[in-house]
């Protein structure tokens, strides 16, 4: 019976980290993208939730979103672009390309 651990992201809500596909910052708030389509407002901080999932595959490409990676369909280096399951696009920032290179093609 080992289950999986659940994020607290605020009041009495908890979420399962695989079924987040993306968060993205609204100034004080995170709004939250599940895998079925629905969103949630958590007034937790992107920042805090960020350190809070460090051990999941969540990558924060520039200072508005973390992205869960399993989510990640396509990577346009010229760009530096990623693409998600969706068809939405981030472009990753040029402090944190070097990152993510080291974690999507580890050798």
């Amino acid at each position: 019976m080992n289950q999986e651990p659940l994020l607290h992201i605020g009041g009495r809500l908890k979420v399962a980290p695989k079924n987040i596909r993306l968060l993205k910052a609204e100034i004080n708030y995170t709004q939250i993208y599940l895998e079925d389509g629905s969103t949630l407002l958590s007034s937790i901080t992107l920042g805090i939730l960020e350190k809070r999932l460090q051990d999941f595959p969540f990558f924060r490409p520039n200072r508005s979103v973390l992205i869960n990676l399993d989510y990640v369909v396509d990577f346009e280096a010229a760009s530096a672009q990623i693409k998600m399951e969706n068809n939405e696009t981030f472009k990753i920032s040029r402090r944190r390309t070097k990152h993510f290179y080291s974690i999507s093609n580890p050798k």
